[in-house]
């Protein structure tokens, strides 16, 4: 492959970045002083970000109130160099750091935070097939750049233009295409990764680390600093235009809504339904369509179908036809358009303090007609919550929206359950600044949505890795894959110093 080119060394600062000290006790004040100070000059002053940057809170904010950690340092370093100069001189020391590549996550430090956001590369080889993207860099980059390049060409891109590259892929990361071709980290889709190890070392990981590369996939982080991506592009789409969109449909209809998609579940079943063919699930406040006259809350079928309008319509006419169906699909969309129908998800960035559960449903007891008006029920009883908590219930279901990986479910480090092609993603949470009463009442919320809805505690569900809390059972996550993940963290990171879910040996995990 072509020689990715990164910057040039830049010089050592000697200018002094303004760090704010926190709670840190009066006698480590001083030792912590200087080693934020040695750190900023490692690099260019225009790498450290002040609170008064215009760019700064997009480079710091976390999508949950909750976990931000207020950093005292916030460093975005613009060359390969300049971070790894960094990432060798916290190696040694006990500052707490975090690296941050967006994705859904809401990575924070006490002490030092990394953005990546500067690297953001486009890089199109069409005659090799793939696409190099850097990984602080968001999906809306990726769709604007790619449409410029090749309208009728694509990877396997996460659906939601507003989250970041690197966050949303290694964590498996989910697309219109995954139905097709699985997940994005999958091998058949993610070629390789350019990484930074814990000592500072710098190598595209399936070259040098086929182990490390393996562990990448689906695991969050925690390995190694990711840098940038190597892609497979495929022709696409293969029928011309796309037809998505949404389908709304008043929230009086959830047992219709219900026994239009296990018609679909049935075709599926008997093998009789298209890859090509998605779709989403979920509520709307009327407060949001207002700009329709609606008088209630309603149902969201978002569809998609890749073969084209006329199938599209033929698969969702069970939807199109229900009795006060309002239909805004379009047939003539390309792939940023479909992904760019998402884009006001990024607009919930820093609202809230969300916590949340990413169910995988692969049994034929786990998706049904029954079920799917219980998990509305249980979305329903949260807004009678006498709290700030009644506000931030939320309920998702991706459906026939992935597939088995396509080069066998042990080339991923996630070996998600065999026949995974839907997710039901449940969200709780309340106002920022609420009390721990309030904030522990919104966590009990989603540990009882798997019991309310599937029969099973969060112990016992299958649980998707980009949503990752305190409460999932990781080990349950990555089962037989497990212990060998410990030994590769052990092996690049003795120190958990790039901290993640997975714990070298020595650590408890947890």
């Amino acid at each position: 492959m072509k020689q990715l080119v990164f910057g040039t060394l830049p010089s050592r600062s000697t200018d002094q970045a303004t760090v704010t000290m926190g709670d840190a006790s009066e006698s480590s004040q001083h030792e912590l002083k200087g080693q934020l100070l040695e750190l900023s000059q490692l690099v260019e002053p225009a790498e450290v970000l002040h609170a008064y940057a215009e760019d700064y809170i997009s480079n710091t904010q976390t999508w949950s109130t909750a976990k931000d950690k207020k950093p005292r340092l916030v460093l975005r370093p613009t060359t390969i160099e300049s971070l790894c100069r960094v990432i060798k001189y916290l190696h040694d020391t006990g500052l707490d750091y975090k690296v941050r590549s967006q994705g859904f996550g809401s990575a924070s430090a006490t002490d030092v935070l990394i953005s990546l956001s500067a690297f953001d590369d486009f890089e199109f080889y069409k005659e090799e097939e793939y696409v190099i993207l850097g990984a602080g860099g968001n999906w809306r980059g990726y769709y604007d750049r790619m449409e410029a390049a090749a309208l009728d060409w694509s990877i396997v891109p996460a659906r939601t233009p507003s989250i970041g590259i690197g966050g949303s892929t290694l964590c498996s990361g989910f697309s219109w295409l995954s139905s097709q071709y699985g997940c994005v980290s999958d091998p058949a889709n993610l070629l390789d990764a350019h990484v930074i190890t814990t000592d500072g070392r710098a190598f595209w990981a399936a070259e040098v680390d086929p182990d490390l590369m393996w562990a990448l996939r689906g695991t969050e982080t925690g390995f190694a600093i990711v840098t940038h991506f190597k892609f497979r592009a495929r022709p696409f789409p293969e029928n011309g235009k796309l037809w998505a969109g949404p389908i709304l449909i008043p929230r009086t209809k959830v047992a219709e809504v219900a026994k239009g998609i296990m018609s679909m579940a049935e075709k599926d079943k008997q093998g009789e339904m298209s890859d090509r063919v998605a779709m989403f699930l979920y509520v709307m406040r009327k407060e949001l369509l207002a700009f329709i006259g609606a008088t209630q809350d309603m149902l969201v079928v978002h569809a998609y179908d890749a073969r084209g309008e006329a199938a599209g319509r033929e698969e969702f006419r069970w939807a199109l036809e229900m009795e006060g169906a309002v239909d805004q699909t379009r047939g003539d969309m390309t792939m940023g358009e479909v992904g760019r129908l998402q884009e006001h998800i990024g607009e919930l960035r820093g609202t809230a303090e969300a916590y949340w559960a990413p169910i995988c449903l692969t049994g034929e007891d786990e998706i049904s007609e029954d079920i799917i008006k219980k998990s509305f029920g249980w979305w329903t009883s949260m807004l009678d919550e006498p709290s700030s908590i009644a506000n931030y219930g939320y309920l998702l279901y991706e459906l026939f929206s992935c597939k088995d990986n396509l080069t066998g479910r042990h080339s991923s480090a996630w070996p998600r359950p065999v026949g995974y092609k839907h997710m039901l993603l449940l969200g709780a949470g309340c106002a920022p600044n609420e009390t721990k009463e309030i904030s522990d009442a919104a966590k009990r919320s989603i540990m009882r949505g798997p019991e309310a809805i599937l029969g099973k505690t969060m112990k016992e569900v299958d649980i998707v890795p980009n949503c990752i809390e305190d409460y999932h059972d990781v080990e349950r996550i990555y089962g037989s894959h497990f212990e060998k993940l410990r030994q590769v963290k052990t092996r690049v990171d003795p120190g958990d110093r790039l901290r993640g879910w997975i714990k070298p040996s020595r650590h408890e995990s947890g």
